[in-house]
């Protein structure tokens, strides 16, 4: 595939509201399955039986999948934003986290609150049962707010994890699909380069850089510029749920070779389209009364079938009627959005022009 790139999320086996072929139609040439969500429902030998994921989505290119440690964090802490807000329990847990040990985590399973086991090994036994092209290895992902104490201590675990995780998929991966380490250690410098040498030296044919970022954009800057400092530069880089367009843009700059994240996609959900505009956070609310009686397409020189063919006005309709075509016609659009931003930074790498063309971008 072509990098940078950005990697659409397809967390049930689809990305919300579209079909496969559209999804490859915009230019993607790889999606994001979960682990996890599809582990718990309909199971990965459910999958199996019917010949594999990309089979049961009718996706005839490349998937990663995560590991399913992002989806410990968010059952331990809640989501990104509930702990940058400060949503949580008292006791820092959701009742369905049971136990994380070095064996791995028991939870409560949200389908049917049932008691389930995820570790290293269940972890590459579903992704190798999946299919995927790129598995990601088992890892627990730390929020920004835990002590230093419990990041390292989770951070030594993760890398443990990770040998279990090399040795499993050695054994038993099924042909062409890698592996990618996952480096953690927090929002602490010495454990960022402690453990991004940990995965390096694990030898994996690419590397993720995960775990919660930080509590704002500097953070997460500082964050991963530091793990970033101490990679190899021969290994692909994949950067964990970051899709904001300033982020994606510095951090392409730095290195980073492909993304993946919710926010296009669940932008579009809830109303919004993104659109080049620095000063609007690259963001439309279309659920807003301002775009009432507009004619305009959401973006002049937009070439997705929300823009040639209606209204913002018609697109507020919808939106605020809560009616499903407005999730589609905004999601093939955020999507057609986010191709367009990674082609013009390719063009600008491949031509040597990139800080202008970052400039251009950024506003």
């Amino acid at each position: 595939m072509q990098t940078p790139a950005f990697v659409p999320l397809a967390s049930h086996a689809t990305v919300r509201s579209l079909q496969a072929d559209e999804v490859e139609d915009l230019g993607y040439e790889m999606v994001l399955g979960n682990t996890f969500h599809l582990f718990l429902n309909p199971g990965h030998e459910r999958i199996r039986a019917l010949g594999g994921l990309h089979e049961f989505m009718d996706w005839r290119r490349p998937i990663i999948t995560d590991s399913g440690g992002f989806q410990v964090f968010s059952l331990g802490y809640g989501t990104v934003a509930d702990e940058v807000k400060g949503r949580r329990s008292e006791s820092g847990r959701h009742s369905r986290i049971l136990e994380i040990n070095e064996e791995g985590v028991r939870f409560r399973s949200y389908v049917d609150g049932s008691e389930r086991f995820m570790g290293p090994e269940t972890s590459m036994e579903v992704q190798n049962v999946l299919g995927s092209d790129i598995a990601l290895a088992f890892d627990e992902c730390t929020p920004f707010h835990a002590e230093r104490e419990y990041t390292e201590r989770s951070m030594h675990r993760t890398h443990r994890w990770l040998e279990r995780s090399v040795e499993w998929q050695r054994d038993h991966a099924p042909p062409g699909q890698v592996l990618y380490g996952i480096v953690q250690g927090g929002v602490y410098d010495d454990l960022r380069h402690e453990s991004a040498t940990a995965v390096a030296a694990a030898g994996t044919p690419g590397i993720a850089i995960g775990g919660s970022l930080g509590a704002d954009k500097q953070q997460m800057r500082d964050v991963v510029s530091w793990t970033l400092a101490s990679l190899p530069a021969d290994r692909p880089r994949h950067l964990l749920g970051i899709g904001d367009v300033d982020d994606i843009v510095w951090a392409v700059q730095l290195g980073i070779d492909t993304f993946d994240c919710a926010t296009p996609t669940r932008l579009a959900r809830h109303g919004t389209a993104l659109v080049p505009e620095p000063g609007r956070r690259w963001r439309m609310d279309l659920v807003k009364a301002e775009h009432v009686g507009s004619r305009a397409p959401i973006q002049d020189d937009c070439e997705c079938y929300a823009c040639r063919h209606h209204t913002r006005a018609y697109l507020h309709y919808l939106a605020r009627s809560k009616e499903l075509t407005a999730v589609r016609l905004l999601t093939l659009h955020n999507l057609t959005f986010m191709r367009s931003l990674m082609q013009r930074l390719r063009a600008a790498i491949e031509a040597d022009r990139y800080a202008d063309e970052a400039a251009a971008i950024l506003g």
